[in-house]
């Protein structure tokens, strides 16, 4: 992992706006997240711009602080029961990727949430949805990275405080 400079971000986003960002990094994990945050404050990054799939951002000028891309993947079974399938996704998942990993493993309920552009992470944050099923209806609990105690938290579906298009990560936790 390292930190280049002046990086072109059309690839970074859906509208494929050619602005730059001063300095770029990826992470694809929580140690590589940890260690961008720790040394960006020292070095006069600034506050970073974390970047998932680019697709809820409208990009208009070169970026002259950190961008840091969410590149967290992974999709796995982690419980099952009779009634329910548990499956953990990474924040940098696809999000179409994820609902068609459930339809193919015939796991029912998520497939009303195909094609909506952006990754899994973003999904809770504005509780996306689409013909009468909203992620709030098939979410169980994530675990979010609290930049400023530097701590993992985990939220349960009330913790989320889901609304129409609306959570707590828009608006208690917005920038956390």
């Amino acid at each position: 992992m390292q930190i280049r400079e002046n990086i072109s971000l059309k690839h970074y986003n859906t509208f494929a706006i050619d602005v730059k960002a001063k300095y770029f990094a990826v992470f694809q994990n929580l140690e590589e997240l940890q260690e961008l945050l720790t040394d960006s404050k020292p070095t006069g990054y600034g506050s970073p711009l974390i970047l998932g799939g680019g697709s809820n951002i409208l990009l208009v000028n070169d970026v002259e602080g950190l961008v840091i891309k969410n590149e967290i993947t992974g999709i796995e079974v982690i419980e099952q029961d009779d009634k329910h399938v548990y499956v953990k996704a990474g924040a940098g998942e696809n999000w179409h990727k994820l609902v068609m990993y459930c339809v193919d493993n015939e796991y029912a309920g998520i497939e009303n949430l195909s094609l909506i552009p952006g990754n899994v992470g973003a999904s809770p944050m504005q509780n996306i949805g689409a013909y009468g099923v909203e992620v709030k209806d098939i979410f169980h609990e994530l675990e979010a990275y609290h930049i400023k105690d530097n701590d993992v938290v985990k939220f349960s579906l009330n913790d989320c405080g889901f609304g129409y298009r609306e959570s707590v990560f828009k608006r208690k936790y917005k920038g956390q």
